[in-house]
């Protein structure tokens, strides 16, 4: 009985784990993501003349 609660334990620490790496992914490409986006933003921006 001990070593099955033990065993529990464990399976759900890998399994948070695992959903921790997979949060911390998304994280990461939503970021890369987003510092592309805005770059590409940025330099069709500078394309433009302003004339006042």
């Amino acid at each position: 009985m001990e070593f099955k609660s033990l065993r529990n334990i464990e399976t759900s620490f890998r399994q948070i784990r695992l959903f921790g790496m997979v949060f911390v992914c998304l994280c990461g490409g939503i970021v890369g993501y987003s510092l592309w986006s805005a770059y590409r933003f940025a330099e069709k921006q500078r394309e433009k003349i302003y004339v006042l």
